[in-house]
């Protein structure tokens, strides 16, 4: 069945455009579970019916092809309803972050021009705060999941039982906005295509070896659930596990032990809280083939740790929003175990590129660097963006003749595997060195007192910046100094790059809802004066 569908997404047969897949699974796999949620199960059959409702209910409710359909949500089986009626609409699926505060969330919808949103009724009191804004007023809403006064969901699902009008479609055509995590200043939307998406979903199949019979657990809500898995999930008519609440590294562990994935896509921060748990308590794993993890930096004492004490096939995947989350590069499995054995070095890379991408490492007047050399990534393929939504000058500086700039640094070896530095924003620049933020963090991860680190420049009067790391101790290192961090970093780096400064903390680090470090958030503690270091900051008057 998987060579079938992907025979149909190659051409070779009647799928066109990914919402073809979902009527094939409607009608392959009727009785199949599709998505487990809690105590709620959805089979293909139903997700196939309950999409096409949904999407004839927006179409009697005036929607039409090209515009954007919102939803605002804990992550939830509607989540992937929504996303599939979008699909079959023509309509440009958008997910409102419930974490936004007021000002992101006013401006998102303003942005991609939302009339139409389906909401959580615990997300309501979110969009109730934006009343008093007119054009957020006019919001069509439809609820589910409590008790509301507004349209029903499941009424407006009962209610219309013919199939929807499927309007023509080409590849090129918006399929969603899906807007960056917003670490800095206001989300911006990333426009990503119908085109785009059947690429990621075609080339990714194979690259991670999802099989029809796995049962795949993403443990926390986020854009990837909505788009590559749920695109994989109707590749190969696989089975999800959807997590019945925010993420809890204590509940995850115990999903595992109960509902027994074959696979599971992790942050590598949740990595190590796993680490964690696992020594306080022991957990059943064994129902486990594959851990898959990327989406942040990841340190070779964490994936030896990870591959000892799990026991299953490691694969790491080095992906952006602008290429629809398609994987730019894999460590493989096989590739893993090769360097945990023979190459321990290769455990810094991100693997090798993937096949529907071309690649190129370049300067910053976009020449291509040799082998070996640091430069930013470079990449060009079928999945990438379309552009930023109303940003035609940030759209003009990353799509290049063809080629989308990725902001991050890498450099490639003699055996073509990539090795991703860190994001170019992040760059220190200490005494006219460069100094990269990740290799810094790898360097004291490996320590067994740190629990999490984070490291970023600060403003130095001599040095121009200096490196400065955050750190969370390891219970048992309570005494664990920073002269004992500093010196076992200069044993392994320059001294240029070993921390000037190490400011201790006893709770987690700030991250995004996919696991990534907020170090402008960090960085902002010493620059206001929140964190002393040992040296006068310039004003900022």
């Amino acid at each position: 069945m998987r060579a079938i569908l992907e025979n149909d997404l190659r051409g070779r047969g009647a799928i066109a455009l990914p919402r073809d897949l979902i009527a094939r699974c409607g009608r392959n796999f009727p009785h199949k579970p599709a998505y487990l949620c809690g105590t709620r199960m959805r089979t293909w059959g139903e997700m196939h019916e309950r999409s096409d409702r949904l999407a004839a209910a927006l179409q009697h409710l005036g929607h039409r092809p090209g515009q954007p359909l919102a939803i605002l949500a804990p992550e939830c089986i509607e989540v992937y309803e929504h996303f599939y009626a979008c699909l079959k609409l023509g309509g440009i699926r958008v997910g409102l972050n419930r974490r936004y505060g007021p000002r992101e969330l006013a401006h998102v919808i303003r942005d991609a021009g939302i009339e139409h949103v389906l909401v959580h009724a615990s997300c309501l009191p979110l969009l109730e705060r934006l009343e008093e804004e007119p054009p957020l007023a006019q919001l069509r809403l439809i609820a589910f999941g409590g008790v509301h006064d507004l349209n029903d969901y499941e009424t407006l699902l009962a209610e219309h039982d013919s199939p929807p009008v499927l309007p023509p479609l080409d590849l090129d055509a918006p399929a969603m906005y899906s807007y960056t995590s917003g670490t800095t200043g206001l989300p911006k939307g990333v426009v990503l295509t119908q085109g785009g998406i059947k690429a990621t979903l075609l080339h990714s199949l194979s690259a991670f070896g999802f099989g029809p019979d796995d049962l795949f657990y993403l443990p926390t809500g986020n854009a990837w659930s909505a788009v590559m898995l749920a695109m994989l999930a109707v590749g190969n008519g696989m089975t999800q596990l959807i997590p019945d609440g925010d993420y809890d590294t204590v509940q995850f562990l115990r999903d595992i032990e109960r509902h027994r994935p074959s696979v599971a896509l992790v942050a590598p921060v949740m990595l190590q809280w796993m680490l964690e748990e696992c020594r306080r308590q022991a957990y059943d794993l064994s129902s486990l083939r594959m851990l898959c993890f990327g989406s942040a930096p990841i340190s070779p004492a964490l994936i030896r740790a990870a591959a000892t004490a799990f026991g299953c096939d490691l694969l790491h995947c080095y992906a952006i929003t602008e290429t629809t989350w398609g994987g730019i590069a894999f460590l493989s499995p096989r590739d893993l175990r090769h360097a945990l054995a023979e190459r321990p070095e290769r455990l810094g890379s991100v693997g090798q590129i993937a096949t529907h991408f071309d690649l190129s490492i370049r300067d910053d007047a976009g020449q291509v660097l040799p082998t070996g050399v640091a430069g930013e990534i470079w990449v060009r393929g079928e999945a990438q963006m379309a552009g930023y939504l109303n940003l035609p000058e940030e759209t003009a500086q990353t799509l290049v003749d063809g080629w989308l700039r990725t902001n991050d640094i890498g450099r490639l070896d003699e055996d073509g595997f990539l090795y991703l530095l860190d994001r170019q924003k992040f760059l220190i620049i200490s005494g006219g060195v460069n100094v990269f933020p990740a290799a810094v963090e790898g360097v004291l991860a490996e320590h067994p007192g740190v629990a999490e680190v984070c490291v970023v420049g600060v403003p130095h009067p001599t040095w121009g910046e200096a490196v400065v790391a955050v750190v969370r101790r390891r219970p048992g290192f309570a005494e664990l100094d920073a002269a004992s961090l500093i010196a076992h970093c200069q044993a392994r780096i320059s001294r240029v790059e070993a921390p000037k400064h190490v400011h201790f903390i006893d709770e987690p680090l700030p991250r995004t809802l996919t696991g990534k470090l907020q170090k402008a958030a960090v960085r902002a503690w010493f620059l206001e004066a929140a964190v002393p270091v040992p040296w006068s900051l310039p004003s900022r008057d």
